[in-house]
């Protein structure tokens, strides 16, 4: 057998590991892990979903997964949270201000991640209630933003249209020191995140945890907000599914995250 070029895999969750029910083939999983776990390969979701949500996702296998959560604002290894980047709770009050300011219609669809909870007004829409809360599992519902309770804050998401994300924190950034940038996950969600914070960022410190190299990754993207931890290894696949930024950024294509690309694509590897 060749031996396995990469220590790491690393991979996207919405659009490249999951489908569009936001499953993935459990029993193959089970499989692949074990042989990963048998060669000392690490298996990483890095994904903008939180930390609680990605513990569902992964129910059974926690043991054996770690997490670059909030595209790249919270890592977990062993079940723990061993790094967070965050907001003060000042920065955060700024920023829902200026949403309801210049953006009122996106206040309700707006969620503010914490390491407690999730925050949300209990004006969000019934309609994005279910989606929201699935992907925001400790979501607590607030009267006003202004009531928010102390916490860990670590990303302020908006599902609105993308473009709003840029007028966003261009405001906000000319009246808070703490600075903030935007990514899109390409399905209309924004999530605002402390300036420097992404996922490649986020990976690369995850990484010395576990004593790996960058260029001894495997990594699999779908969409802007892979394409730093894409670029960051000669390993890099985006989905056929993906869009043309992260095509451009990665080196190679998978089959669509509907065709089970990820697993198809490590099997090869696992097979040589």
């Amino acid at each position: 057998m060749t031996k396995i070029p990469f220590k790491a895999v690393v991979v996207d969750m919405d659009g490249t590991f999951v489908d569009k029910n936001n499953q993935f083939n459990r029993t193959e999983f089970k499989e692949i892990l074990a042989q990963l776990q048998a060669n000392g390969i690490h298996f990483i979701a890095a994904s903008g979903r939180p930390a609680a949500r990605l513990a569902d996702d992964f129910k059974g296998f926690n043991d054996h997964v770690d997490f670059v959560a909030d595209n790249g604002a919270v890592l977990v290894r062993d079940q723990k949270v061993i790094q967070a980047t965050a907001y003060s709770k000042e920065a955060v009050l700024k920023m829902t201000k200026i949403i309801q300011d210049y953006f009122p219609k996106a206040l309700p669809v707006t969620l503010i991640s914490g390491g407690k909870h999730t925050y949300c007004l209990k004006s969000i829409p019934e309609d994005k209630k279910k989606m929201m809360f699935f992907f925001y599992p400790n979501t607590v519902e607030i009267d006003d933003f202004a009531n928010l309770p102390d916490d860990t804050y670590t990303k302020v998401t908006i599902s609105y249209p993308y473009y709003i994300g840029k007028d966003i924190a261009r405001e906000y950034n000319q009246i808070c020191d703490e600075k903030t940038e935007f990514k899109t996950s390409g399905f209309e969600n924004i999530d605002l995140v402390p300036a420097g914070v992404n996922k490649g960022i986020g990976l690369k410190e995850m990484l010395k945890y576990l004593q790996v190299k960058p260029n001894e990754i495997i990594a699999f993207g779908d969409s802007g907000n892979d394409i730093e931890m894409l670029e960051m290894t000669d390993m890099s696949y985006c989905m056929a599914n993906g869009t043309d930024e992260a095509k451009k950024a990665a080196k190679f294509e998978a089959p669509s995250n509907t065709d089970d690309g990820v697993f198809k694509v490590l099997k090869k590897y696992l097979q040589e």
